[in-house]
């Protein structure tokens, strides 16, 4: 194996508060209801479009609203004070370990691509990531492999000297539909069980159990 690829919420980093609190200050402003904190762990990881409209009520998600909302939020996260986000305990080490023992290393998320590159600089400075890519306007969102499919072209690696780790149904399908390795983690945002019926070819606990794989 040569290259690794990491899925960003959930797996590298812990934005779920953030996150949530993120989309309530939007959903309160535009007088809609808001939600738990455990609610966001199943409306998360399709994108922020998919996000809010997940949050909204079913009978408000209507393109017009979604937009005026999506729009707003991306105002307020980018502008919020980040106070509650941070590495998964043993990401640090994890990345350190492997960019020295001559792994490329890469992101590719479903987080809008705007939003990603601060997010990495601010808490990954240390970190040589050989690509970052978010979802950007005019490419398929996750599970499409188009993300990981670039990534592969852009790095020059083949299909099956590639890890894909991710802690979501989104992230195993994205794997499995672009043909490389799917790593489940479990200390992110869904369960075990469900990265097992997407197709996990391995699952892993903690972040140094990725070390025993490659």
């Amino acid at each position: 194996m040569k290259l690794i690829i990491f899925d960003l919420d959930g797996t590298l980093l812990d934005t779920l508060q953030d996150l949530g609190d993120s989309c309530n200050a939007i959903l309160q402003r535009y007088g809609y209801p808001t939600h738990p904190l455990s609610a966001y762990k199943k409306f998360v990881g399709n994108g922020v479009q998919k996000l809010i409209e997940r949050a909204l009520p079913e009978n408000a998600r209507s393109e017009n609203i979604i937009t005026t909302l999506l729009t707003a939020f991306k105002a307020y996260y980018e502008q919020k004070p980040v106070s509650h986000t941070k590495p998964y305990t043993g990401i640090m080490p994890l990345l350190e370990e492997l960019k020295s023992s001559g792994y490329l290393i890469s992101v590719a998320s479903n987080k809008y691509h705007e939003a990603v590159i601060p997010l990495i600089e601010h808490y990954f400075p240390t970190i040589a990531f050989d690509l970052v890519l978010g979802h950007r306007t005019g490419h398929p969102a996750k599970p499409d492999p188009d993300i990981v499919l670039e990534t592969l072209r852009t790095l020059s690696i083949a299909k099956e000297n590639c890890y894909y780790v991710g802690d979501s149904s989104v992230d195993m399908d994205t794997a499995n539909n672009a043909a490389v390795t799917a790593i489940g983690v479990t200390w992110g945002f869904r369960e075990e069980n469900e990265l097992r019926q997407h197709g996990a070819q391995h699952i892993i606990h903690h972040p140094q159990e990725l070390s025993a794989i490659v």
